[in-house]
């Protein structure tokens, strides 16, 4: 994997983590519509983490 691959792989990850955090802090403050949205945001973050993970191990083994 290549260091702009890695570098990808892991801001997506770190989006992931970000989400989660923030939706932890919604829900605490009882923002019912944002912790929603930030949930939804979260998923596709997860989504997006898996997607690229997996596509990116494709490449690895077609080089």
């Amino acid at each position: 994997m290549t260091k702009q691959q890695k570098t990808a792989l892991n801001m997506a990850k770190f989006i992931q983590a970000q989400t989660l955090l923030l939706l932890e802090k919604l829900n605490e403050l009882d923002l019912d519509t944002e912790a929603d949205m930030c949930e939804r945001l979260h998923e596709d973050a997860e989504q997006l983490f898996r997607t690229l993970a997996v596509r990116l191990d494709d490449f690895q083994e077609d080089l």
